[in-house]
């Protein structure tokens, strides 16, 4: 009997955890994802102390990398290929900056095929007038499931050099996290332990018999 009590546990603990959950996005994890800097006339990078990071790390939920576009750059944006077509929960920007400074941006949603162009053409899925810098902070943007995603677009349309050069107060742009979290989907794995537990638990009552 406590074997099986064990066998029920386990099933019921894993199905509790099962969800995709963030969309793997850094290809260490296994994500196919991709991300292109845009702004002119200076270029946006990917950066953490004084190092330089490639576009992948922009969006892999380490907060060690922070996308930054420097004063000066106008309609700084960072584009997300996902790399596939997932269904879409939630979209979370974070940042930090830099106390007494603020930023404004949009967050799109889109599907195969869709540019900074098509993206901005279309209505967002969030906007944020004015986000606060010195603290850490996330945006939350809910797609409710949404299916057919591959595109995000991080679009700051408020920082210092974007509609507001040189104006105190006014942040560079920056994210210092991207997440993308898809809807709960229970794995293969939890119906085969479902099953398992079940089984187990007919065969026991079968031999109490």
């Amino acid at each position: 009997m406590r074997i099986l009590t064990i066998v029920a546990v386990v099933a019921l603990a894993v199905v509790g955890s099962a969800s995709a959950g963030n969309i793997a996005l850094d290809p260490a994890a296994g994500g196919t994802a991709s991300a292109t800097c845009g702004g002119t006339p200076l270029p946006c990078f990917l950066t953490f102390g004084g190092v330089q990071y490639l576009p992948s790390n922009a969006i892999d939920g380490n907060s060690a990398t922070e996308w930054v576009a420097p004063g000066g750059t106008q309609d700084p944006t960072l584009l997300i290929d996902l790399g596939g077509v997932f269904p879409v929960d939630s979209i979370s920007i974070s940042g930090v900056g830099n106390s007494g400074n603020s930023i404004g941006f949009e967050v799109f949603a889109g599907g195969a095929g869709s540019t900074v162009a098509s993206l901005e053409a279309g209505t967002p899925v969030g906007t944020v007038d004015s986000q606060a810098g010195g603290t850490a902070w996330t945006d939350t943007f809910s797609l409710a499931g949404t299916p057919s995603i591959e595109f995000i677009l991080y679009d700051v349309t408020l920082a210092n050099g974007s509609g507001s050069s040189g104006t105190a107060g006014v942040d560079d742009a920056y994210a210092s996290t991207i997440s993308v979290d898809d809807p709960f989907v229970p794995e293969p794995g939890t119906f085969g332990l479902m099953g398992a537990g079940l089984l187990a638990l007919g065969f026991a009552r079968r031999f109490r018999r």
